[in-house]
C-alpha cells in the first residue's frame, strides 16, 4: 500500500509485493508509462520466486507445493500456510457458502470472507489462494432456489464454465453475452452479475475451484463417506417425497409446485440447511435438519424424506 502511495520505507528490503495496485486489476490507466512496477516476477523474486501474475488475492503460480491449492495468512511477518486448509478449500469450493471461521491461528480466531478473499474485521491480516495452473474453475447464477452450474447437465444454459473461464481469463473485467429460448442474457465479470437484457433482472454469480480432495480425502471427502453410509447402496437418483394423509408423494415440478426433486437434492448435495418453494402461490419452507417443510401461511407442518 506505501509504495502505491509512494513512500515505502523499506525498499527493496519489504516483504510486501511492489506492483501497481490499478495494473493487477486490470484497470492502470498509464500503462507502460506508469511510475509503478508493472513487472510481476522482478518484484516477486524476493518472496520465493512466484512467475505467474497474480489477480487479487487469487493467485495460479509455478511454484512447487503439496496439492493443487495452498491457503496463506500473513499477520505482519510474511506469507505462512494455514493448516488443514483443505477444510477451507472443500468450503470454498461450495458456491452457496460466503466464507469461514477458523480457530488457533497466530491472530486467534478470524473470519474469512470468500467473496472478496479478505480478512473481516482485522485490516493487518491478509489471506491468498496460491492455486495450480491446471485449477479447473467452475462457474454458477444463483437460481431462485439454489446455485446451479453453467452448462450443468439437465439445465437450460448454452454456455459452459470452461468458456466462461476462457473468457474471464481473457479480460477479467469484461463480460459475455449468451441467449436461452430467445431471452438474452448478459454477465459481468466486474460485478459477477448475470442480467436479462430484456427484463432487467440480475443474479449473483460466482466462480469456484472443482474440489479436489487432499490424501486423507478431507472434509468433503469425510462427508461423502457418511452419505454414502447412510444412503442405499444404489446408483438410483434419490428422490424427495412429502408426506400425504396416507401415503408419501414425490416432489414434482407440475401441478403448481415450483421444485422437482432433483432441484431439492441439488440443494441438499450444497449443504443448503432450508430452501423455499411455492405450490399453487403458496410459500412453503423445507428444512433439511427437520426434514419437513412448513406452509409459511398457514404453519401446516408435513414430513419430508429422502428415498
Amino acid at each position: 500500500m506505501n509504495y502505491n502511495r509512494g513512500h515505502c520505507r523499506y525498499g527493496d528490503k519489504c516483504r510486501n509485493e511492489h506492483i501497481c495496485n490499478d495494473f493487477l486489476k486490470d484497470s492502470c490507466k498509464f500503462g507502460a508509462g506508469c511510475r509503478l512496477n508493472h513487472n510481476v516476477q522482478s518484484s516477486s523474486s524476493r518472496q520465493g520466486g512466484r512467475r505467474s501474475r497474480p489477480s487479487s488475492a487469487e493467485i495460479e503460480t509455478d511454484e512447487e507445493f503439496d496439492g493443487p491449492y495452498k491457503w496463506q495468512l500473513n499477520i505482519g511477518k510474511g506469507w505462512k500456510n494455514i493448516s488443514n486448509d483443505h477444510i477451507l478449500e472443500a468450503q470454498y469450493s461450495l458456491p452457496n457458502i460466503k466464507g469461514i471461521k477458523i480457530y488457533n491461528t497466530q491472530a486467534g480466531v478470524i473470519s474469512i470472507d470468500f467473496t472478496k478473499m479478505r480478512v473481516l474485521q482485522k485490516t493487518n491480516i491478509k489471506v491468498r489462494r496460491m492455486s495450480a495452473k491446471d485449477t479447473e474453475w467452475l462457474w454458477y447464477y444463483r437460481g431462485d432456489h439454489c446455485w446451479y452450474q453453467y452448462g450443468e447437465k439437465g439445465k437450460a444454459s448454452p454456455i459452459q464454465s470452461s468458456k466462461l473461464e476462457k473468457k474471464y481469463q481473457n479480460n477479467r473485467r469484461g463480460s459475455v453475452k449468451f441467449t436461452v429460448d430467445s431471452t438474452q442474457y448478459e454477465i459481468s465479470f466486474k460485478e459477477m452479475r448475470q442480467r436479462n437484457l430484456s427484463t432487467g433482472r440480475k443474479r449473483r454469480v460466482r466462480r469456484r475451484p472443482k474440489y479436489e480432495p487432499s490424501p486423507n480425502g478431507g472434509l468433503r471427502g469425510i462427508t461423502s463417506q457418511l452419505k454414502n453410509m447412510l444412503s442405499p447402496s444404489t446408483n438410483k437418483t434419490p428422490e424427495w417425497q412429502f408426506k400425504g394423509k396416507n401415503q408419501w408423494y414425490t416432489f414434482n415440478n407440475t401441478g403448481g409446485c415450483s421444485v422437482s426433486s432433483a432441484d431439492i437434492e441439488r440443494c441438499y448435495q450444497q449443504n443448503q440447511t432450508t430452501m423455499n418453494f411455492t405450490v399453487s402461490g403458496d410459500s412453503y419452507t423445507l428444512d433439511f435438519a427437520k426434514m419437513s417443510q412448513v406452509n409459511q401461511k398457514t404453519k401446516a407442518e408435513r414430513k419430508v424424506r429422502r428415498v
